[in-house]
């Protein structure tokens, strides 16, 4: 059996979308998987402004809930990616899935084994679209993975795995310099490395619960 840690990155857990992400993570812990809370502290400061994010340009938007996030993402990896684990997985604080529990670790398992098979560091649960538009285009398919493929680009990181092939990797960029929205960082830090092989479900496994986003700081629909 596999070892799996699940990091459920919180901070405002009085809220509606946190206690229902909350509810619906939770009982994971019942099959097979170390469920873990990581509590942040909403970031205010002015520290991102020092350090110049990976695409910021005069298109992006970056401000502080960006780099709160990526903070929290970053924390979530050095405290929780222990050597023995076969798979770190991240869920933001509006994570709800959207099967039972038992078909989500089902889904996790065969996302690890295709990970395996096609030495993936990254895999998404979450959606493939956003506002409708296809953002993770078909790049490779797997006979005995039907469910999956590899894409050259992943969005959104509400639920993600980090496979154990990826440790190191992660890790080192951790001690660099640099800093994102969590999706654009995994994105990037991939494709300058030379790897923009991402693995992804043709249906979603969980989604984002409405509510005020902390990274944009306005109200944000289901995606």
């Amino acid at each position: 059996m596999s070892k799996i840690r699940l990091v459920h990155i919180l901070t405002e857990t009085d809220t509606p979308r946190e206690q229902a992400s909350i509810a619906s993570l939770s009982p994971l812990s019942n099959f097979g998987v170390e469920y873990v809370q990581q509590i942040n502290q909403r970031y205010v400061g002015d520290d991102w402004k020092s350090t110049k994010a990976l695409c910021q340009n005069e298109f992006t938007n970056h401000g502080p809930g960006h780099y709160g996030a990526f903070q929290s993402f970053k924390k979530a990896m050095l405290e929780n990616f222990d050597d023995d684990l076969d798979a770190l997985i991240l869920c933001e604080c509006d994570c709800v899935l959207e099967v039972t529990p038992e078909d989500f670790m089902k889904t996790v398992s065969r996302a690890i084994e295709f990970c395996n098979k096609h030495e993936i560091r990254y895999f998404s649960l979450g959606s493939r679209f956003v506002n409708g538009i296809l953002q993770s285009p078909v790049s490779e398919v797997d006979s005995d993975f039907t469910e999956f493929y590899i894409t050259p680009k992943i969005i959104l990181a509400h639920c993600v795995i980090l496979h154990r092939c990826g440790r190191e990797f992660y890790l080192d960029r951790l001690g660099e310099n640099n800093w994102d929205s969590p999706d654009l960082w995994f994105n990037e830090i991939n494709w300058l490395h030379g790897n923009s092989r991402f693995g992804i479900s043709f249906e979603r496994s969980a989604f984002q619960h409405e509510g005020h986003s902390l990274i944009d700081n306005c109200w944000k629909d289901s995606q």
